[in-house]
């Protein structure tokens, strides 16, 4: 590392963590006071403070008048169409304003919550009755749907009697199950022949291709017996429990993973983990919940023709009741409330006998057609704003690129036939693409109402779009995971979900200044009460204070509005307050002996950044910065190009006219194979010309292209990684940042001018 440059300017990150290696390590501090001389040390801080932080406290007045000036004059509160973002700064600016005064926070706040009331009212849609006999067709729904349930009632019971039948057939696999658990570490011959006799009895392809596979590796000998006592007790025992669950689910209907389990007689976690594998698979899915535990089916290739037009029936509903008011609409609800209910029902029940519930779902169907036209009759311009949404929806949707995969292809597996072979049947591709379009129908409504709403949570969309709030979040975590939508953080103890946006300039201006001023009045507060009455267990906190101040003004000298920094002259003034503020209380901190440091250099060596953080944080009272580390160089894979030197933002790194001869004898053959040959080339011929190997540098009278050494000025040097990215040295270049603070080299450098 070179030595420290004096007369270069010292980025200010840098001079913070200079500034607080000062306080921890205790260097060039004074000799602590006595006990007795406390109370007039804190008496002096207070007086050396003051005229300084009497300005500290002024500036957020000053900026937020400069700040409600600018924001008038270019009118840029209408240019933010975030809903989000208002509700957020309204919120962040009244939770301040409860703990300080501020006429311009307080008009501020009111032009935001005007905005946001004139979006509110233009987004809201105006219902209006239907002029007709509506009571009657829904009296109708109502009493069809307590038909169906019936009907569900005993479809229900049906299949517990075939669950009871099948458990005796359960104990007789479990039999299988558990013998070959007992052999598979021993006998895995034994336990491999027991769980193909499980395979054959609960006809599970996957785990008889399996079984099949390894026996035939096993006899072949391309799996050894050390590999082989590995698979038997591992995967093949796994891929059995797989067989016992497609059993349970396909013969006693849907469970969940502590049914399962009971059944079984074995722990969920186990069941868990076998399942895990059949979802990716695509032999079980996620059918409903049961209480908060997730409820499991075997996928099935086809629906019941009933659970098909039961969607139909709950999404046509859906948009009906949002076209009613009054009784008439809380009827309607209701029913489509236990039509919600009925359908996650039958899917649970996955196949049934359809007979009891063909007349009353065909009456039903009916029905609410008709309902639908009469609604779709009086409808006005003004009640548009469900059926926008639904072609927003389906715009969003078809956008996406797999759905257009889809629907591209799809066809083709009808009509011909795939590479293996195989074709697909009609009815069931159309069932597939109902739950497939259906599915994308209902994630374009979700990510239409976020994008123009802002964030929401799983209830929040629940009640918006009447879609069950268990659907909703599978589609939340299914977009989530799909990278279409972010958390927004959380409200009353829901996540809040939100699209990825780009921010427009006022959006981001106010957002900003908005989290400012909320955290800028709760260090106010503290700052004053800090100040009423300086106690020395309070140093830290008074230090913390500042530093949400200085933050609080670095980000804020980022804000442009209309391209001008607002205030710009008071931020910069009070830059220069903060920072001597801040130094003034580390001073007193290493002269009073309770607040002294108790950590020595020895304890600060090499110490990363995490640790840092998480350890020092209470005891400077602010967190320390990231930003810094040790660049380490790597001569046997630089180029001397100098490109690290040229990308520098600080200047902190230099190619100096220093040949380290005796680090070529260091580089290996394969270090060699990767440098450019006329570079590899040039180290092989000085060790094979050298008689013995030199001891010393070679400083060069001039710069020669292509050789020097790569020196950091600690400095200067922030760590941003410039000159690690911009390195063309082979594999991942000459330099490499290590997130350590090389602590004994940088107290060298303060030492030797102090």
């Amino acid at each position: 590392m070179s030595q420290p440059t004096l007369d270069k300017e010292i980025a200010p990150k840098r001079q913070r963590m200079l500034d607080m290696i000062l306080a921890l390590g205790g260097l060039k501090e004074e000799s602590a006071i006595p006990l007795n001389k406390v109370a007039e040390e804190l008496a002096n801080l207070k007086t050396e403070l003051a005229p300084f932080t009497d300005a500290i406290l002024a500036f957020p007045d000053s900026y937020y008048d400069k700040f409600l000036e600018a924001v008038n004059k270019s009118k840029m509160v209408s240019e933010i169409h975030d809903r989000g973002i208002l509700k957020e700064s309204i919120s962040n600016i009244e939770s301040a304003l409860s703990k300080t005064e501020s006429e311009s926070l307080q008009e501020l706040n009111s032009l935001l919550s005007e905005s946001l009331a004139r979006m509110t009212k233009s987004e809201e849609s105006r219902e209006t009755s239907v002029e007709t006999d509506m009571g009657s067709m829904i009296s109708t729904i109502s009493s069809l749907v307590s038909e169906i349930a019936s009907a569900v009632d005993e479809l229900e019971k049906s299949a517990e009697m075939e669950a009871e039948s099948a458990r005796a057939e359960l104990v007789t696999l479990l039999e299988t199950l558990n013998a070959a658990k007992a052999n598979a570490s021993a006998e895995p011959e034994v336990a491999l022949e027991e769980i193909q006799k499980l395979g054959t009895k609960t006809r599970y392809g996957p785990g008889l291709r399996a079984a099949a596979q390894v026996k035939r590796g096993k006899r072949d000998g391309r799996i050894d017996d050390e590999r082989f006592q590995t698979l038997v007790p591992e995967n093949m025992l796994t891929e059995a429990y797989r067989g016992v669950i497609m059993f349970i689910l396909a013969k006693m209907g849907s469970k969940t993973v502590v049914q399962i389990g009971n059944l079984m007689e074995t722990s969920p976690q186990a069941v868990q983990n076998a399942l895990l594998t059949m979802i990716q698979r695509g032999e079980v899915e996620m059918v409903g919940l049961e209480g908060d535990a997730p409820v499991f089916s075997k996928v099935l290739t086809e629906l019941p023709n009933s659970t098909l037009v039961l969607k139909r029936i709950v999404q046509q509903v859906r948009g009906m009741v949002k076209s009613l008011e009054g009784d008439i609409a809380g009827t309607a609800n209701q029913s489509l409330n236990k039509l919600q209910t009925l359908l996650e029902r039958l899917q649970i029940l996955g196949l049934y006998d359809e007979a009891t519930l063909s007349e009353p779902i065909n009456n039903l169907r009916e029905t609410v057609d008709q309902a639908t036209e009469a609604v779709l009759a009086f409808q006005t311009s003004d009640d548009s704003e469900n059926l926008r949404l639904l072609i927003s929806a389906g715009l969003e949707a078809f956008a996406r690129f797999r759905l257009k995969i889809t629907l591209e292809k799809g066809p083709n597996l009808v009509s011909g036939t795939n590479v293996y072979g195989e074709k697909l049947d009609p009815e069931v591709y159309q069932t597939m693409m109902d739950t497939y379009l259906e599915n994308e129908l209902e994630r374009g409504t979700i990510l239409v109402l976020i994008r123009e709403l802002g964030a929401l949570t799983a209830l929040d969309l629940a009640e918006r779009t009447s879609i069950p709030q268990d659907r909703i979040l599978r589609h939340l975590l299914r977009m989530k995971r799909d990278e279409l939508l972010t958390i927004a953080g959380e409200e009353h103890g829901y996540v809040l979900y939100d699209v990825p946006r780009t921010l427009s300039d006022a959006e981001m201006a106010i957002m900003t200044v908005s989290n400012i001023v909320l955290q800028l009045s709760e260090a106010r507060v503290e700052l004053n009460r800090i100040l009423d009455e300086l106690k020395a267990t309070d140093i830290g906190n008074l230090t913390n204070s500042l530093e949400v101040f200085s933050k609080a003004r670095d980000k804020l000298a980022s804000v442009r509005v209309n391209g001008v920094v607002v205030d710009e002259a008071t931020l910069v003034d009070v830059e220069d307050e903060i920072r001597s503020a801040v130094l003034l209380a580390y001073r007193t901190r290493t002269r009073i002996p309770s607040t002294r440091q108790k950590i020595t250099l020895a304890d600060l060596a090499d110490v990363d950044v995490p640790s840092v953080l998480d350890e020092y944080r209470a005891l400077m009272g602010y967190a320390p910065l990231l930003g810094f580390g040790t660049i380490e160089w790597d001569q046997s894979k630089c180029l001397g190009c100098k490109s690290c030197e040229i990308s520098c933002p600080e200047n902190a790194i230099e190619l100096k006219q220093r040949v380290e001869i005796p680090k070529f004898f260091e580089i290996s053959d394969d270090a060699l194979s990767l440098l450019p040959s006329s570079k590899s080339l040039f180290y092989r011929t000085v060790k094979q010309l050298a008689a013995v190997k030199p001891s010393k540098d070679i400083i060069l009278d001039h710069e020669v292209p292509g050789f020097g050494s790569v020196e950091v000025d600690l400095w200067l040097c922030v760590a941003c990684r410039t000159c690690v990215r911009r390195c063309p040295g082979p594999e991942s270049g000459a330099l490499e940042l290590e997130l350590k603070w090389n602590l004994p080299e940088v107290v060298k450098h303060i030492t030797s001018t102090s």
